[in-house]
């Protein structure tokens, strides 16, 4: 009698473990693809911020040309200015 309550309980146990392997075998399988996409996700994000720190680098060059050429101009500005006041300063004389 005890040996007979014993193999059933030994095989409930055997048999509940069973279908938690399996129940814990997809969660797994489903935790895997979750992380998997989430990788994917993290490289594409990843190459997306490296693109835009390229541009923002370019951006940032050409920022610095055009801020020259706008100091340039403005010199070029002064110049031309000063010598229109010196004619001019000159035929009042």
């Amino acid at each position: 009698m005890l040996l007979k309550k014993l193999t059933l309980i030994t095989l409930a146990a055997i048999i509940s473990g069973c279908a938690n392997t399996t129940a814990l075998e997809a969660n797994i399988s489903q935790l895997s693809q979750k992380v998997d996409s989430l990788t994917e996700q993290v490289n594409s994000l990843t190459s997306q911020t490296q693109a835009m720190s390229g541009e923002v680098n370019e951006l940032g060059a050409a920022q610095e040309q055009t801020s020259r050429a706008v100091s340039e101009t403005q010199m070029a500005v002064e110049k031309a200015n000063e010598r229109i006041d010196n004619m001019v300063a000159s035929y009042k004389k």
